[in-house]
C-alpha cells in the first residue's frame, strides 16, 4: 500500500496512524556494547566454553609445535635444544655450537694427523672467541649488533671451509 507524502514526512503510517522512529543503521561499536548483545556473549561463553576450551589448548600446543619443529630446522639443532638459540645472537651460537661438533668428530677419526689435531684445537680456541663475541652482541644497539653478527658469521663460514678442506680432502 502506497502512504501519502504528508505521511512519509510525518513519519505516520497511513493506516494506524502510529509514530515510528526512523531506523539509523547501528555501528559495529555499537552493537558490541549494548548490553543485550553482552549478555548473550556471556551465555553463549558459559555454554561453548567448557567444550571449546580443550581445544583451544590443543590448537595453540600444536602451532607451538610446529613453529619450535620450523625453528630447528632453520637453526640445524634437535627441537629440545631451540630453547638455548633464542635471541638476535641464537643462530651464531647454533653454528658455532654445531660447527664444534663436528671438529670434535673430525678430531675423534683423524686425532692421529698432526695437522688435523692442530687445526681442531685452532678451531676451539677460535670457537671460544667467536661464543664470547656472540653474547657480547646480544645487548649492543641493532646497528652495531648486525655489523658484529655479520663479522662472527664471516668467521664462522672460513672455519666451516677449512674443516670442509679436511673432511673432503684425507691428504690434507
Amino acid at each position: 500500500m502506497l502512504r501519502s507524502k504528508k505521511s512519509r514526512r510525518s513519519g505516520k503510517s497511513g493506516k494506524d496512524g502510529k509514530q515510528r522512529a526512523p531506523e539509523q543503521p547501528r555501528g559495529a561499536i555499537a552493537t558490541l556494547t549494548d548490553p543485550k548483545t553482552a549478555r548473550n556473549a556471556v551465555a553463549v561463553a558459559r555454554l561453548a566454553g567448557p567444550a571449546l576450551a580443550p581445544l583451544a589448548l590443543r590448537a595453540s600446543t600444536a602451532a607451538r609445535s610446529l613453529i619450535d619443529h620450523r625453528r630447528a630446522a632453520k637453526l640445524g639443532v634437535p627441537v629440545d635444544q631451540v630453547a638455548a638459540y633464542r635471541g638476535p645472537a641464537g643462530p651464531s651460537l647454533a653454528r658455532i655450537d654445531t660447527l664444534e661438533q663436528a671438529v670434535e668428530d673430525l678430531r675423534r677419526r683423524r686425532g692421529g694427523d698432526t695437522r688435523v689435531a692442530g687445526f681442531a684445537d685452532t678451531a676451539r680456541g677460535r670457537f671460544a672467541d667467536l661464543r664470547a663475541a656472540a653474547h657480547a652482541a646480544a645487548p649492543m644497539p641493532p646497528g652495531r649488533r648486525r655489523v658484529t653478527l655479520r663479522a662472527i658469521g664471516g668467521e664462522i663460514s672460513r672455519l666451516e671451509s677449512a674443516l670442509l678442506t679436511y673432511l673432503v680432502n684425507t691428504s690434507a
